[in-house]
């Protein structure tokens, strides 16, 4: 049984009378007051005209709109959802909400009155169903034990909606984008209610659910009438929507997307689906990423023009997806290729949250009409620093909100790429490494392995990424290139870094995050490691040791993890390097576990550092948006080598627990995908 609303005086009014009386009372009952009939014949008052424009409603006092400095009650989560006071907060949320539809409602009929007839009527028939709703809420939020107005209110649906101009902004903004949400709220919340025990709020929010589809469904057919007949339903309304009002307001936050209730209010197919991917910040200022894991091939040529070989620019364009996961859902990302709707449909379906994503042009820069142009951004995060950026993306640089520059290049910034230099400046660290620009470098490394007795041995290039260009050599073969006058070669491109080929047994990564010049663990995972020294995936289990041969994970957990520490040598040391080039963001540190000549595990605190993300960072970030417990292999591998079959998934609450997941979508030229097995143990993953 619903509760009555506030009993209502046989009264007839015009439109008019009506929504003054709504939008200027500053008495509850007398705005949640309907007449007993309307007369759309009668006179207007005689009240003289009011600037329409430059308004408040009137309202009581305890329901003035908060100041910015008041502070409001967190919207209670479903848990306390079974406390009756809880309860009551959670409605009073909605009371205000319903108000303000009827106070704007109300300014509609009066901006507007030389509308048409038959949408006035409309119009008056849904205030008279939002004072109702509004009745009901504080009815029900009084037997919680709470009145309306006992906590501050906000103005947000105000100040989006007041400041429209004709009746195609109304249904727009309100009908379309606020009334819409509330279709995936008023159900959402009416579950949750019911299985609180809470069955006379469930029954009123029900009602209301019912009631909004017809309101939705009102303002989408006028809608539709004014619109441009060329324009679909959604074009129309994206058009339509001016900041800060999005279609993301058009749906509920964080809670179930409700098609249903769409598909009775009129929408089609199209417009759902476009809806429920859509995706943009509701109110934080956001990161923008971008993937470019080509920026060590551009710092290899650096100041030189550079030219991707092929194998790169497949790599960027065949993996660029993976910057998704990297990405919080009201973060944005540039992608050059822009997934279809199918393959974010499977991954919004395997339960992780996407960002909203900007198509960039055929250029591989921002678009004429791209809004980020003007739109204030928090970061630029690109995958990297780049000689490029500055000079692609010049608008980031007035549009960032902490406007360090953190993404900018400096000439110096090509020394903190390449391995050469990193081994010079962090030599205790790295072990036995040497640099080799010219012959008498290769001579003093060659003395200096047979005096060590190291008969095999890993050529790396300064620049490179993911093992690329890395050799296996033998004494007698680093001899033999000496003597073929190797002289020239080492020098190009930054040189090349010689060290022992050691009998590793466990690599691994460290992620940090740079900030204001400490160095912050993010995570710590396992790298996969192809016999070339190629990259083959990452492990990354909810514990790091988790599964691992007890003597390896003692080893690690007492003798190798401590040196990543806060405060220890090692990271005081990064920090020192890293503050030289002024460098903040994303950092990964590369490292292994070996067996010396006698068998004795050892280690090697890195052997690489990745100033930028890494797939390590996208496996941790991955690993946060899978079902509680369970880890992942994060496995790039060659588009032939994919079975033929789609990949199964389990699920749990909506979160993957088991099965194989494509992250990226391969096409007809794909050279390379992405994709990750899910696991409760390490044992159950596809390692080999």
């Amino acid at each position: 049984m619903l509760p009555p609303s506030t009993k209502q005086a046989p009264t007839t009014e015009s439109p008019v009378e009506y929504a003054e009386r709504v939008l200027f009372s500053e008495s509850l009952a007398e705005k949640l007051r309907f007449p007993e009939s309307l007369d759309f014949d009668l006179e207007d008052s005689n009240q003289a005209a009011r600037d329409l424009y430059q308004i408040e409603p009137g309202r009581p006092e305890e329901l003035r709109f908060a100041d910015a400095n008041e502070t409001r009650p967190a919207m209670p989560a479903a848990p306390a959802l079974v406390d009756e006071r809880s309860r009551g907060v959670l409605l009073h949320f909605f009371a205000n909400h319903e108000l303000l539809a009827a106070e704007l409602m109300a300014l509609a009929i009066l901006r507007f009155r030389n509308a048409p007839t038959a949408f006035l009527r409309g119009l008056a028939n849904t205030l008279k169903e939002e004072q109702r709703h509004t009745g009901w809420y504080v009815n029900r939020m009084k037997q919680c034990g709470v009145t309306f107005g006992e906590y501050p209110v906000n103005r947000f649906f105000w100040d989006s909606v007041s400041t429209m101009e004709c009746p195609v902004d109304y249904v727009s903004r309100l009908s379309l984008t606020f009334e819409q949400a509330n279709l995936d709220y008023s159900k959402h919340y009416a579950g949750i209610l019911k299985n609180a025990g809470d069955i006379p709020s469930s029954k009123i929010l029900t009602q209301i659910y019912k009631d909004e589809i017809s309101h939705v469904g009102y303002g989408l057919r006028w809608f539709r009438q004014w619109k441009a007949e060329s324009d679909s339903d959604w074009d129309a309304l994206e058009k339509r929507l001016v900041f800060p009002l999005s279609p993301i307001r058009a749906k509920g936050n964080q809670i179930p997307f409700n098609i249903e209730g769409r598909r009775a209010a009129g929408f089609d197919d199209d417009y759902i689906q476009k809806l429920s991917l859509y995706e943009r910040s509701r109110g934080r200022t956001p990161n923008v990423f971008y993937f470019n894991p080509e920026a060590e091939n551009r710092a290899a040529v650096s100041p030189a023009v550079y030219h991707p070989p092929a194998k790169i620019q497949a790599v960027v364009d065949d993996l660029e997806s993976l910057v998704l996961f990297l990405a919080k859902r009201d973060d944005l990302v540039l992608m050059r290729n822009v997934p279809s709707p199918t393959h974010r449909l499977r991954l919004s379906g395997a339960g992780f949250h996407l960002p909203e994503i900007e198509g960039l042009g055929s250029n591989g820069l921002l678009k004429s009409d791209s809004i980020l142009h003007q739109r204030k951004i928090h970061r630029f995060l690109p995958w990297s620093k780049a000689p490029n950026l500055k000079a692609d993306f010049h608008s980031f640089s007035e549009n960032e909100a902490n406007g360090t520059d953190h993404w900018k290049w400096h000439d110096k910034d090509r020394s903190m790429f390449s391995k050469s230099a990193q081994a010079k400046a962090l030599s205790p660290w790295f072990g036995e490494s040497f640099a080799v620009q010219n012959r008498d470098d290769l001579e003093g490394a060659i003395e200096a392995f047979r005096s060590k007795g190291i008969d095999r041995i890993i050529l790396k290039q300064s620049f490179a990424t993911a093992g690329s260009g890395m050799r296996r050599l033998s004494f007698s073969d680093l001899e033999s290139l000496l003597a073929r006058g190797f002289t020239e070669v080492p020098s190009k491109g930054g040189g090349i870094l010689l060290e022992p080929c050691h009998a590793r047994i466990f690599d691994f990564s460290i992620q940090f995050e740079i900030e204001n010049g400490r160095a912050r663990r993010v995570s710590t995972v396992e790298q996969l490691i192809a016999p070339s020294g190629g990259y083959r995936g990452t492990v990354a289990m909810q514990k790091f040791c988790q599964g691992l041969d007890p003597a390896i994970a003692r080893f690690l957990m007492n003798e190798a993890l401590p040196q990543y520490d806060e405060g220890s040598a090692f990271i005081t040391d990064l920090e020192k390097w890293a503050s030289q080039f002024n460098f903040s963001g994303a950092l990964g540190v590369d490292a292994y576990l070996y067996r010396d000549d006698e068998g004795k595990l050892s280690h090697r605190t890195a052997c690489e550092i990745n100033p930028r993300y890494t797939m390590g960072r996208v496996a941790h970030e991955l690993r946060k948006q899978i079902a509680p417990g369970y880890g992942l292999l994060l496995k790039m591998v060659k588009t032939a080598e994919l079975e033929k079959s789609d990949p199964t998934v389990e699920l749990k609450n909506g979160q993957l627990c088991g099965g194989s997941l494509l992250l990226t979508e391969p096409q007809s030229n794909s050279h390379f995908a992405a994709l990750i097995h899910v696991a409760k143990h390490r044992s159950h993953l596809r390692l080999s």
